[in-house]
């Protein structure tokens, strides 16, 4: 008997070999369309663009050679090997190491925490959700977001290259905005990317991974259904999208953090939700509050049709930011546009957001808001839906 935490299956062992033999078809399926998808994101510039062609051909088939070879291996328990992982040096030997091992037992986690809230999947497979679990820790690609300088709208999202540094950020920012300047660009990291593996950042700490690669599985799992498949055709369908992701990617990690707890405190003991935000000191300045009332002030400046004010506002509460700690590289239209996709964010004014979390507090179980959610790709169905569920009550 052992007060530690039961061992998730398929993270070592006879056991993981076996499961991941039976869930390569539904692997197949999901590869395909998941890989069609991002593509669609693809940058068109052949020196900046992430190749996301190579790096699907890099990592699939290491990946599962990985899982195949568990029975040979004597892998280190997993709490253990998250310990070592997360207290290396990004980059270094010792984190290549434990990489593996890590990324399986955060699949494990996931795939035990989703499954215990009854999230099978389309396609129930013997011991797995549907679309199994699977990421890889990585650098994730940078995004180059447009949006036109009249109004916040995200109207284009191209995946750069990682590695870029600053001045070739720099460059390719004024480019853009030289060759069409009625357009707001930026380039912004990203925490994940749902390819197949998805794309989770290896720079953040493991209670934020684990939300983060619970995020991108979300994506994963909408993708064979009516809100998932429309990602792509609508700022709507994208915004509901990110922000069921996000909402359903943080209560997954607190299960996991809850029932595991976080191996890299000492000791390990259960934490709080990873993206929760803490109240502001007393007063102290409030960075979402001051990014809140500049979103409904730089639209009602727009919307006025007076761009150069609202650039110039913008600017000037980004430099008030930084003289206060929070440092914003650029904040333009296209900042709102992209970091505005996620409605559930703290800076958020878009009531989606709201809308969603009361869909979510209404249906009572997390399945039960998938359900409800995942065939929703307009917010005049996420209204129809939560005025159906109030009428309820």
């Amino acid at each position: 008997m052992s007060d530690s935490p039961p061992e998730v299956p398929g993270t070592r062992g006879r056991s993981g070999a076996r499961r991941s033999m039976t869930i390569v078809l539904g692997v197949a399926v999901a590869s395909a369309l998941l890989v069609l998808g991002a593509s669609l994101m693809g940058d068109r510039r052949s020196g900046d663009a992430f190749d996301l062609v190579r790096w699907e051909r890099n990592t699939f088939a290491g990946k599962w050679l990985y899982a195949l070879g568990r029975p040979l291996r004597s892998d280190p328990a997993p709490d253990e090997a998250i310990t070592r992982y997360f207290a290396a040096p990004v980059g270094s030997t010792e984190r290549r190491r434990y990489e593996n091992d890590v990324e399986a037992a955060i699949e494990g986690r996931i795939d035990a925490s989703a499954r215990a809230r009854g999230l099978s999947g389309a396609l129930p497979l013997p011991g797995s959700v549907f679309p199994p679990v699977n990421i890889e820790l990585s650098q994730p690609p940078r995004v180059l977001v447009r949006s036109p300088r009249r109004v916040i709208q995200r109207t284009s999202t191209d995946l750069l290259r990682p590695d870029l540094t600053s001045t070739e950020v720099t460059a390719i920012e004024q480019a853009a905005e030289s060759k069409r300047p009625d357009e707001s660009v930026l380039v912004v990291g990203s925490g994940g990317v749902a390819t197949y593996p998805a794309i989770v950042v290896d720079r953040s700490s493991y209670g934020s991974t684990v939300a983060t690669a619970a995020h991108e599985w979300t994506h994963h799992y909408l993708q064979f259904y009516p809100l998932g498949l429309s990602y792509f055709s609508s700022r709507d369908a994208t915004a509901i999208n990110e922000t069921v992701a996000d909402i359903v990617g943080d209560e997954l990690g607190a299960d996991i953090l809850a029932k595991w707890g976080d191996p890299t405190r000492s000791p390990a003991t259960p934490a709080a939700t990873p993206t929760s935000t803490p109240p502001p000191r007393a007063n102290a300045l409030d960075p979402n509050a001051v990014l809140r009332d500049l979103r409904r002030e730089v639209d009602a400046l727009l919307a006025a049709g007076d761009i150069e004010q609202a650039e110039a506002r913008m600017e000037a509460v980004r430099v008030q930011l930084s003289d206060a700690g929070f440092r914003i590289r650029r904040l333009n239209q296209a900042y709102f546009a992209w970091y505005g996709t996620y409605a559930a964010r703290p800076d958020a004014t878009d009531p989606l957001g709201a809308q969603l979390r009361e869909v979510r507090s209404r249906t009572g179980s997390l399945l039960a808001f998938l359900e409800v959610v995942r065939n929703a790709t307009s917010r005049a169905e996420v209204v129809a839906a939560l005025e159906r569920l109030r009428s309820e009550r």
